[in-house]
Parts: C-alpha cells; sequence; structure tokens
C-alpha cells in the first residue's frame, strides 16, 4: 500500500484512468467497482476520457449502495446520473432494479457480485475513505466487516445499506483511493503507522491486496 500526498487531484485519475486503459487494451474483462460520495465527480471525468471502443470489455459495479426505490435520490447510481455519468459501451451491473424486498435486492447484487468478480479478467477498485475509516459501505463494527458473503446488508442511520463486503475486496487487482480533507488525517495516520482489526477500521483491508495506492493530501509514505 503506498501513499500519496498530492494537492492535485488528477494525479490520481490520472494513473487510474491509466490502468484501465492499460487493461482494457490489451483486451481483458476488466471490473470497475466505483464509489459514491466525492468519487462520483472523479468517476465521471475518468469514463468521459474513455474511448468508446475501449469499453466494450469494461463491466461497471457499485461497490455500495443505498438502499431504496431504483433511482431514488439518495442513491448512488442516481448520483452517477445526475454527474452525467455516461458509460458508453460498458455493462453497467445494477444494484436497485426495483426490488421492494432488501432480502431479495441482497441475493440479486450477491449474484452479480460473485458473477462479475468471477469473470473478470482484471478488477478496479476505487473508492474513498471515512473520517471513521470506513471503505465502500463497511463501517466500523458494522455486519458488513467479518461476513462470509461477498454483500452484506444493514441498518446504518440514515440509510438502509447494501455494500461489497471484505470478503469481496479481497478480490481487487488494485485498488484507488481519493481521501482528501482535513477530517481525514487521523484515519489515514492510523491505517499507515498502526495493523488493527477491520471491525475497528474497516479500511485495514487495503493492507491484504496486491496494490494499493492512497492519493490524499495529509500524509505521505515514511
Amino acid at each position: 500500500m503506498q501513499f500519496i500526498k498530492t494537492n492535485n487531484p488528477d494525479l490520481g485519475t490520472d494513473s487510474l484512468y491509466q490502468r484501465l486503459t492499460e487493461h482494457l487494451e490489451n483486451g481483458e474483462k476488466v471490473l470497475w467497482l466505483v464509489s459514491g460520495g466525492s468519487n462520483v465527480e472523479l468517476s465521471t471525468t475518468i469514463m468521459q476520457r474513455l474511448s468508446p471502443s475501449l469499453t466494450v470489455n469494461l463491466s461497471i459495479l457499485l461497490a455500495d449502495e443505498r438502499f431504496g426505490p431504483t433511482g431514488h435520490a439518495d442513491s448512488n447510481a442516481a448520483q452517477l446520473l445526475l454527474a452525467g455519468f455516461n458509460h458508453k459501451q460498458a455493462a453497467v451491473l445494477p444494484v436497485l432494479v426495483g426490488i421492494p424486498s432488501l432480502t431479495d435486492s441482497l441475493t440479486r447484487y450477491e449474484a452479480t457480485a460473485r458473477q462479475a468478480l468471477s469473470e473478470a479478467d482484471y478488477v478496479i477498485g476505487q473508492f474513498g475513505i471515512g473520517a471513521d475509516g470506513h471503505i465502500a459501505g463497511i463501517l466500523p463494527n458494522s455486519p458488513a466487516v467479518d461476513s462470509a458473503d461477498f454483500v452484506a446488508a444493514y441498518q446504518s442511520d440514515p440509510y438502509l445499506r447494501l455494500t461489497l463486503t471484505a470478503r469481496a475486496l479481497k478480490r481487487l487487482s488494485v485498488a484507488f483511493v481519493f481521501a482528501y480533507g482535513d477530517n481525514k488525517h487521523q484515519a489515514l495516520e492510523q491505517l499507515r503507522d498502526t495493523t488493527t482489526s477491520y471491525a475497528t477500521q474497516p479500511s485495514q483491508i487495503l493492507k491484504e491486496l496486491p496494490e494499493a495506492y492512497v492519493y490524499n493530501d495529509q500524509i505521505g509514505d515514511k
């Protein structure tokens, strides 16, 4: 895991774009896990730069979602659409598809994630890190921390959350993390300098991955 301190957000998005392009140009099936929040704008910018012809072998799946009716205003999917995210020829794998039951939505998301992860030649994850150390929708001490499944669902006010679990994230080939702002300093230092449980700081999962790059404006590698 590498910490890259920079005030230039383009540095990280350029690296992610180049990694996507490299593997798509090689003809590989690439799965790109995208996140909500501040990552929405970054994902939209990266997608705009991708050549439409390269996106044929690209699949896109949300790393987490807020449960509710399809396209509800607080959903990460809706925020991507609002930002102008154009998937071109990529396959967008939906999480919310009008299923009213949380249990049924969980079952479908689980099946979708398992199939997508098994079929991909290369898996790229794009995330933020919360001030509490969470990653994707995996909050500290939540059921998603130690679930044996690939997807977990649980209540965390004000949302019912659906998220990939630590088990699923271990299938990543590489993770690109964007964590800017003074409120992230403590979480980033804890991640870099200490080893603790996923329950305490879910972003510790990044240490288990083949590659992980944490772009931020607070700390660099020691």
